[in-house]
């Protein structure tokens, strides 16, 4: 199995911002957290961004074949779309090292430490960008995977990267390629061009208010910035109509896909 050591993904994980939090542990901290992901605000910069994803994967794991028993949710974070998952699966949450949230049932920087044929779904939600061998990657999901077992990868691609730490950025194609042995494969877009605009919009904002409200004598600006990033997702709201396109080009903030093993080789 390969030996990952990588950033830990924290993708929109965040309250403010997951950058102050570096080590947070207390169940207050986590469930503040998941409820920013699954029920965020509209004053949240990337409100249209976590809204997109969480209807995109609720759509995506209901059309899933069944049955499914258990499930493995790889670099797992705060676990917020746990109860997107059909009742009564037994759900195991994978992290690496040094994650701050405490909650994985299984903490490793081997890659999927687990047995071959172990689950019925793999899941990897706002992480597969951090796989420095996606092929490897690939190819590790559907050992893991019984036959017939799915895959859902959710990948981040309008969103800024991170210079310091690896990041990949995968178009719908370069995703097919990955996984074109697979079968039922389907990647769908989670919020289009204006959802990306309104979530970079509200992230250069953002990258303001935390330079300028680090002190105690900044902070009384926190109320005009929360303004800002309503009237900023207000606008994306009223723009998503006239996000059309002709089919020939697109810049989604977000892809998820989804494909099955094949139940023989």
């Amino acid at each position: 199995m390969s030996d990952v050591t990588c950033h830990v993904p924290t993708q929109g994980d965040n309250v403010d911002s997951v950058a102050a939090h570096p080590t947070i542990s207390s169940p207050d901290d986590v469930r503040a957290i998941r409820r920013s992901r699954r029920r965020p605000a509209i004053t949240q910069f990337d409100y249209l961004h976590l809204t997109a994803l969480t209807a995109g994967l609720r759509s995506a794991i209901e059309e899933l074949p069944r049955p499914i028993d258990d499930v493995l949710d790889v670099w797992c974070g705060s676990r917020p779309y746990d109860d997107l998952l059909p009742a009564g699966v037994r759900s195991i949450g994978l992290d690496v090292e040094g994650n701050p949230y405490g909650i994985a049932d299984v903490v490793s920087n081997d890659l999927l430490p687990f047995g071959d044929e172990s689950f019925d779904l793999v899941m990897c939600v706002q992480s597969f960008h951090y796989m420095a061998d996606p092929l490897h990657a690939v190819a590790e999901i559907a050992r893991v995977l019984r036959p017939g077992g799915s895959a859902l990868v959710s990948s981040v691609l309008g969103y800024e990267y991170d210079r310091r730490h690896f990041e990949a950025r995968y178009t719908e194609h370069e995703l097919r390629v990955l996984f074109d042995a697979w079968e039922d494969l389907r990647v769908r877009e989670d919020g289009g061009r204006v959802v990306s605009w309104t979530v970079l919009t509200g992230s250069l904002v953002h990258g303001l208010e935390q330079r300028i409200t680090a002190n105690a004598a900044g902070r009384i600006l926190r109320p005009a910035f929360l303004a800002s990033y309503t009237l900023v997702n207000a606008a994306g709201l009223a723009l998503r109509g006239l996000d059309r396109s002709d089919g020939t080009s697109a810049l989604p903030m977000n892809l998820t896909l989804t494909a099955r093993k094949p139940a023989l080789a």
